[in-house]
């Protein structure tokens, strides 16, 4: 029997794509700072040793073990560039570089047992901001760990009840409130593919660089794309330039919102 040994990807969106792929190799290896996510799947975790910031802390304060490294067997490296975005996306290029070729099951575990439901009794909503950071300067495409100097929220932080934008949660709580919520409203980021997992109600205001965050980029014919609507700027820019300032105008955003609000949440 073959084995595998998967140099995965380290962004929290990218590895939620990958689950789908490494169901089909089970026994195989995957080096990873995002161990939780393959709950459930007979895959071993392996410690990515990454400076990335988010990643890094989440990988050294994490509970869920850790394999050593194995040694021989087959290695394959995961990941995309401006290539395969244009030439597909990144559903595609994972078809094409895990060799699997047939149905995909997109789903992510629950946590049921460590949150069994958000603690409050009111339906959530999820309003994600876009950050920028040093990282990764792309004020279309992020997450939400802010620390000043680092990572910060671009212009005013939307209004909300609790504000939760320094990486108070953990992973597992953070899937737990994506597969409770009532919505989500975001950037493009991870919350595409968590909550297309999680079938949670998705609304994506898009900014620029299309190359990279366009919906038939990002998404896939073989997701259940029923519940995610999206807010296109009027000039959509298909750059692939992180620092390119792309016209960002949605003339019809309130529209587009109240459509999806009242057809697919409400």
């Amino acid at each position: 029997m073959t084995q595998y040994n998967f140099q995965g990807m380290l962004g929290l969106g990218d590895s939620i794509y990958q689950r789908p792929f490494l169901r089909q190799f089970p026994g195989a290896y995957v080096r990873t700072c995002w161990p939780e996510l393959y709950r459930g799947l007979d895959i071993k975790c392996v410690r990515s040793g990454t400076h990335l910031r988010t990643q890094e802390k989440h990988e050294l304060r994490t509970r869920y073990a850790y394999h050593p490294a194995p040694r021989g067997g087959v290695i394959k490296r995961i990941g995309y560039g401006p290539n395969d975005l244009a030439s597909g996306g990144i559903i595609p290029a994972f078809r094409r570089q895990f060799g699997v070729s047939g149905p995909l099951l997109f789903d992510l575990p629950q946590f049921n047992d460590l949150h069994p439901r958000v603690p409050v009794d009111k339906p959530v909503a999820i309003i994600r901001p876009a950050t920028l950071r040093t990282e990764w300067a792309s004020a279309s495409r992020n997450p939400a760990d802010t620390v000043p100097g680092v990572e910060w929220v671009v212009g005013e932080e939307p209004e909300a009840d609790l504000k939760l934008h320094h990486g108070e949660m953990t992973l597992t709580q953070l899937c737990s409130l994506y597969a409770h919520a009532a919505c989500v409203v975001s950037p493009v980021g991870f919350s595409v593919p968590m909550t297309i997992a999680y079938n949670t109600p998705l609304f994506v205001v898009a900014g620029g660089r299309g190359g990279h965050n366009a919906p038939e980029i990002i998404t896939d014919p073989a997701m259940d794309l029923s519940r995610v609507r999206w807010a296109l700027p009027d000039n959509y820019c298909r750059c692939t330039r992180a620092d390119h300032d792309c016209d960002r105008r949605i003339s019809n955003f309130d529209t587009l919102f109240s459509e999806w609000l009242h057809e697919i949440v409400l």
